[in-house]
């Protein structure tokens, strides 16, 4: 049977310890029976688990009503680890340890934050499987976060600013307009802006929603539709209510169109969102209201990332937020 006569009769020793007094003859050899059978179940369920590959395929299907954004990345990191990672990607989940997902992870990343990323993702694959029971600890937990340094990002100058307005205002690039104001009026991320619909603006209480599937981070906020907006977007509209999309067909092209006719280029992600804050501040000098504003639940992102007022003065700041200078 595989073990010799001394184990044998070491395990029966051992099982019949485990029994209760009083039971003799049969009743004990049917007990002891029934302790082994649904034992061996109880091992076999505890020692179930599938393959890194099949529960990175399982998460993608609980996670199909996810953003498309977010699906790209889930689809980008399957990607390379059965195509990189071959060995860790057959591997059964409880049999991974925390080295493996380190070793995994600096192979696939090329660079800190995209290091972050994936160890996010690779979590969240093994809190599927803790859900599904295959496996009973999640090993990317013992992994170390590194912390990032961010680079600086500096506010779009006074001249860019009025370049990109008044391009926006020429006959090619008038359906700009909207999207551009609420970005730079509003501090609307520009993946959130893709999201919006006229609907999502709410004139009567000078407010823009920004709902919970729209945000990036899931949550819904309110930022306020300021006076210089609601000019540059009721000029726009000529009075009537819009309604779907705010943003136009082929807006990504469009809006390249519009950075480079205004001499804009090279871009840095988000600038329209942090030249917003730091416009903010300078006129209105309230962080607890910007932080609403800006949907942050602390303000250490501000102070650390995004205030950055260098060559911004208050002259500018006025105009700015002034309704005259620009509608």
């Amino acid at each position: 049977m595989g073990i010799s006569l001394d184990d044998a009769v070491q395990l029966s020793r051992e099982l019949l310890e485990r029994c209760p007094r009083g039971k003799k003859g049969t009743n004990l050899l049917n007990y002891c029976r029934d302790i082994i059978c649904h034992g061996s179940r109880v091992v076999q369920e505890a020692r179930r688990s599938v393959s890194l590959r099949q529960a990175i395929e399982i998460s993608l299907q609980e996670r199909e009503d996810r953003r498309p954004r977010t699906l790209y990345e889930l689809h980008y990191f399957r990607r390379r680890i059965l195509e990189s990672c071959t060995r860790i990607a057959d591997m059964e989940l409880r049999c991974i340890t925390a080295q493996h997902c380190y070793d995994t992870l600096t192979y696939i990343c090329g660079t800190p934050r995209q290091y972050c990323k994936d160890r996010v993702l690779l979590h969240s694959i093994f809190a599927c499987g803790m859900r599904h029971g295959w496996c009973n600890a999640n090993p990317v937990k013992a992994l170390h976060k590194p912390r990032l340094r961010e680079t600086e990002v500096i506010s779009l100058s006074w001249e860019n600013i009025k370049g990109l307005l008044h391009t926006a205002k020429l006959p090619p690039f008038r359906r700009c307009m909207p999207p551009l104001g609420i970005m730079l009026w509003a501090g609307v991320r520009p993946t959130e802006m893709q999201r919006l619909h006229w609907e999502d603006i709410n004139w009567e209480d000078e407010v823009i929603m920004i709902r919970p599937k729209h945000s990036k981070t899931g949550g819904a906020r309110c930022t306020t539709l300021h006076p210089v907006l609601r000019r540059w977007l009721v000029n726009l509209c000529c009075g009537e209510r819009l309604s779907g999309p705010i943003c136009p067909s082929g807006w990504k092209k469009l809006w390249y169109s519009l950075r480079s006719e205004a001499g804009v280029l090279p871009w840095q992600q988000d600038v329209l969102r942090h030249t917003f804050a730091s416009y903010h501040l300078k006129h209105f000098r309230d962080l607890s209201l910007l932080q609403i504003e800006m949907g942050h639940s602390t303000p250490y992102l501000l102070r650390t990332r995004y205030l950055n007022m260098r060559g911004i003065t208050r002259e500018h700041a006025r105009q700015f937020w002034s309704p005259k200078e620009w509608c």
